[in-house]
């Protein structure tokens, strides 16, 4: 959550259902971020055992992937960077303070991109900014890497 967001949350706190790492292989947690829950789902889990047990547990680690739904954009800090990626002071998004973003709303650049191969999402939120030298204001979809940076203005196709 904190990678995507780019933001510590010290009130963040985690849960996960009770589970025997032998036999499931899907499980459910939930992380809460900002005072929202969001889902982890974890997959593959799987238990690898040491062999030594006080003889009801056994000790050992448990391995598994992790796949967040849903993640959080922050604007101030989604226009911190863009402040910084277009040398202005001026920059606004027009999205509240954070908001839950659905992962699925995804798209893979064309090949003759400069960020060929990675996913980029695409928010649908609109972020302006002044440019100081031509003192003209200019609107462009926020669009965010697949670790939610947002993606400078030059190195989207067209722009």
């Amino acid at each position: 959550m904190t990678d995507f967001a780019h933001r510590v949350d010290p009130g963040a706190r985690s849960s996960c259902p009770a589970f025997d790492a032998r036999r499931t292989t899907t499980a459910t947690c939930t992380v809460t971020y900002l005072g929202e829950g969001y889902d982890y789902v974890l997959r593959d889990i799987k238990f690898r055992g040491t062999g030594i047990s006080d003889g009801r547990n056994e000790q050992g680690t448990i391995s598994y992937t992790a796949e967040l739904a849903s993640g959080p954009i922050i604007r101030d800090q989604v226009e911190s960077v863009l402040r910084y990626q277009n040398a202005t002071e001026y920059e606004a998004c027009d999205m509240p303070e954070h908001l839950r973003f659905a992962f699925s709303s995804t798209l893979r650049r064309p090949s003759g991109s400069s960020i060929a191969g990675q996913w980029i999402h695409v928010p649908g939120i609109s972020c302006r900014h002044l440019d100081p030298k031509t003192r003209t204001i200019s609107t462009l979809p926020l669009e965010l890497y697949e670790s939610g940076a947002p993606i400078h203005p030059s190195s989207r196709i067209g722009g």
